[in-house]
Protein backbone atom coordinates (compact mmCIF):
# COMPACT_ATOMS: atom_id res chain seq x y z
CA UNK A 1 0.00 0.00 0.00
CA UNK A 2 0.91 3.38 -1.12
CA UNK A 3 0.31 6.93 0.49
CA UNK A 4 0.98 9.73 -0.18
CA UNK A 5 1.29 13.24 2.12
CA UNK A 6 2.22 16.56 1.08
CA UNK A 7 3.16 18.55 4.42
CA UNK A 8 4.39 17.73 7.52
CA UNK A 9 1.42 17.62 9.43
CA UNK A 10 -0.33 15.42 7.21
CA UNK A 11 2.68 13.44 7.86
CA UNK A 12 1.76 13.44 11.94
CA UNK A 13 -1.91 12.68 11.02
CA UNK A 14 -0.82 9.39 9.42
CA UNK A 15 1.52 8.02 12.18
CA UNK A 16 -1.98 8.62 14.62
CA UNK A 17 -3.18 6.59 12.04
CA UNK A 18 -0.33 3.90 12.35
CA UNK A 19 -0.48 3.78 15.70
CA UNK A 20 -4.16 3.09 15.85
CA UNK A 21 -4.16 0.35 12.97
CA UNK A 22 -1.08 -1.48 15.32
CA UNK A 23 -3.10 -1.22 18.23
CA UNK A 24 -5.75 -2.90 17.18
CA UNK A 25 -3.73 -5.68 14.95
CA UNK A 26 -1.39 -6.15 17.92
CA UNK A 27 1.30 -5.31 16.15
CA UNK A 28 4.73 -4.47 18.28
CA UNK A 29 6.92 -3.42 15.98
CA UNK A 30 6.99 -0.46 12.99
CA UNK A 31 9.93 -0.59 11.05
CA UNK A 32 11.11 2.65 9.08
CA UNK A 33 13.50 2.63 6.30
CA UNK A 34 14.70 6.20 4.29
CA UNK A 35 16.96 8.49 3.87
CA UNK A 36 18.05 10.74 5.90
CA UNK A 37 15.53 13.77 5.87
CA UNK A 38 12.45 11.26 4.63
CA UNK A 39 10.38 12.30 7.67
CA UNK A 40 10.80 8.92 10.07
CA UNK A 41 10.97 11.38 13.00
CA UNK A 42 8.10 13.33 12.08
CA UNK A 43 6.12 10.03 11.72
CA UNK A 44 6.76 8.74 14.88
CA UNK A 45 5.95 11.73 16.44
CA UNK A 46 2.85 11.09 14.81
CA UNK A 47 2.58 7.61 16.02
CA UNK A 48 3.92 8.43 19.51
CA UNK A 49 0.89 11.05 19.78
CA UNK A 50 -1.43 8.31 19.43
CA UNK A 51 -0.30 6.52 22.57
CA UNK A 52 -0.42 9.78 24.20
CA UNK A 53 3.82 10.99 24.10
CA UNK A 54 3.89 14.92 23.58
CA UNK A 55 5.85 15.57 20.09
CA UNK A 56 8.15 17.47 22.16
CA UNK A 57 9.58 14.26 24.07
CA UNK A 58 10.10 12.90 20.68
CA UNK A 59 13.45 13.78 19.05
CA UNK A 60 16.03 12.06 16.58
CA UNK A 61 18.68 12.11 19.00
CA UNK A 62 21.70 10.01 17.02
CA UNK A 63 23.48 10.09 20.43
CA UNK A 64 20.59 7.56 22.35
CA UNK A 65 19.28 4.57 20.34
CA UNK A 66 16.63 3.66 22.32
CA UNK A 67 14.25 6.19 24.04
CA UNK A 68 11.94 4.66 26.51
CA UNK A 69 8.34 6.03 27.35
CA UNK A 70 7.42 3.71 30.50
CA UNK A 71 3.67 4.98 31.10
CA UNK A 72 2.93 3.73 28.33
CA UNK A 73 5.11 0.86 27.05
CA UNK A 74 6.28 2.76 23.93
CA UNK A 75 10.16 2.51 22.67
CA UNK A 76 11.33 5.07 19.95
CA UNK A 77 14.75 2.64 18.44
CA UNK A 78 17.11 5.05 16.11
CA UNK A 79 19.72 2.63 14.84
CA UNK A 80 21.66 5.63 12.71
CA UNK A 81 24.86 5.12 14.76
CA UNK A 82 24.39 1.31 14.90
CA UNK A 83 27.94 1.07 12.47
CA UNK A 84 29.25 2.23 15.49
CA UNK A 85 28.00 -0.42 17.80
CA UNK A 86 27.85 -4.14 17.39
CA UNK A 87 24.16 -5.50 16.67
CA UNK A 88 24.35 -8.00 19.33
CA UNK A 89 25.68 -5.68 21.95
CA UNK A 90 21.80 -4.64 22.01
CA UNK A 91 19.06 -6.87 22.05
CA UNK A 92 16.35 -5.59 20.78
CA UNK A 93 13.92 -8.60 21.08
CA UNK A 94 13.73 -7.25 24.54
CA UNK A 95 11.96 -4.16 23.46
CA UNK A 96 9.94 -6.02 20.72
CA UNK A 97 8.41 -8.33 23.67
CA UNK A 98 7.75 -5.58 25.99
CA UNK A 99 5.83 -2.65 24.31
CA UNK A 100 5.13 -0.66 20.80
CA UNK A 101 8.73 -0.31 19.33
CA UNK A 102 9.22 2.53 16.29
CA UNK A 103 12.40 1.99 14.76
CA UNK A 104 14.42 4.19 12.38
CA UNK A 105 16.98 3.43 10.55
CA UNK A 106 15.26 -0.25 10.80
CA UNK A 107 17.58 -1.57 7.29
CA UNK A 108 21.00 -1.03 9.79
CA UNK A 109 19.34 -4.46 11.65
CA UNK A 110 18.59 -7.92 10.43
CA UNK A 111 15.91 -9.64 12.29
CA UNK A 112 12.72 -8.32 12.97
CA UNK A 113 9.42 -10.09 14.52
CA UNK A 114 6.70 -11.63 11.35
CA UNK A 115 4.70 -9.45 12.03
CA UNK A 116 6.20 -5.84 11.90
CA UNK A 117 4.53 -3.48 10.08
CA UNK A 118 7.79 -1.87 7.63
CA UNK A 119 7.13 1.55 6.50
CA UNK A 120 9.73 2.36 3.61
CA UNK A 121 9.75 6.62 2.86
CA UNK A 122 10.52 8.21 0.08
CA UNK A 123 11.41 11.97 -0.38
CA UNK A 124 9.51 13.34 -3.92
CA UNK A 125 10.00 17.00 -2.99
CA UNK A 126 10.19 18.76 -0.26
CA UNK A 127 6.92 18.51 0.72
CA UNK A 128 6.03 15.35 -0.92
CA UNK A 129 6.80 12.10 0.95
CA UNK A 130 5.47 8.40 -0.65
CA UNK A 131 5.18 5.68 2.05
CA UNK A 132 4.93 2.07 1.43
CA UNK A 133 3.94 -0.26 4.00
CA UNK A 134 4.63 -3.81 4.50
CA UNK A 135 2.97 -6.22 6.96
Amino acid sequence: MKIFTYSEKETKILGEMIGSFVKKRGINVIALYGEMGTGKTVLTKGIASFFGIEEKDIASSSFVIVSNYPEVNFYHIDLYRLDNIKEEDIDLWEYFETGICVIEWAEKINDLPENALKITIQLVNHTTRVFEMEF
